[in-house]
């Protein structure tokens, strides 16, 4: 079982405060970082994987040790899918995926191998010598889910995995998150209820910085305020201004 700990972490921007004293855990399973835009999902997920430092006080542990003392160990652990990354549209699924592998440190010997194991994994063998750029948004999301996963990464962070893609497309996506998720921490940064609502072993809120809710999907739609309210009700009575 892994843990990933977060204790009292804030982060400011000049006067504007983007995170305030947030502490959270994590074990093994999928947990939904739901909140709209603007709500601090990013800049969390960017902490976490030591894109960007974090205000003093605050801590983040890796099964009980300090990330930043783990440095690049802890940073080995991560598979990370940013909300906006480029993809080369000329080159294949396969040359993409290898590119990537080979920044991360993946001995050349084992590239291949790897590769065809991430590919296989997001479903899309088949399509491995075709280039990117004739891909749908959906087959892309998935390119990007691959690379997120060489290695086997322990700690796996999908930021927005399904924004701008069509109905059917997410659920496409969705259903290739839950199928990932039996021995690895999976957060999930969305503003869609739906993406996560059937597949989170837990869903925490965020607004302004701040977690307001964090709970099963069960123990959310208790705090509905009403008989049969379901997890979208919640975001609506917490976020009815913001959307």
């Amino acid at each position: 079982m892994n843990t990933l700990s977060i204790e009292n972490l804030s982060k400011h921007y000049g006067s504007k405060c983007a995170l305030n004293k947030v502490s959270l855990t994590f074990t093994d399973g999928i947990h939904g970082l739901l909140g709209p835009n603007g709500a601090g999902k990013s800049t969390l997920m960017n902490i976490i994987t030591q894109n960007i430092p974090f205000d003093k006080g605050g801590s983040i542990t890796w099964n009980g040790k300090s990330t930043t003392d783990l440095g690049v160990k802890f940073r080995s652990v991560i598979g990370f899918m940013p909300q906006q990354q480029e993809l080369y549209p000329t080159f294949t699924a396969e040359r993409f995926v290898g590119y990537l592998a080979a920044l991360k440190g993946i001995p050349s010997k084992e590239i291949s191998t790897e590769v065809s194991r991430v590919l296989s994994l997001v479903e899309l063998s088949d399509c491995a010598n075709k280039k990117i750029g004739g891909f749908s948004g959906g087959m892309k999301q998935r390119v990007l889910i691959a690379q997120a996963l060489l290695g086997n990464p322990k700690l796996l962070i999908l930021d927005e995995p399904t924004a701008g893609l069509d109905p059917k497309q997410r659920v496409i996506v969705r259903r290739l998150i839950s199928s990932l998720s039996k021995d690895k921490i999976i957060i999930v940064s969305t503003h869609i209820v739906s993406d996560i609502e059937s597949i989170a072993d837990k869903i925490i809120m965020i607004k302004s910085g701040e977690i307001i809710e964090n709970g099963t999907v069960a123990e959310l739609c208790q705090k509905t305020e009403k008989d049969g309210g379901t997890l979208e009700d919640l975001y609506m009575l917490r976020y009815g201004d913001d959307v």
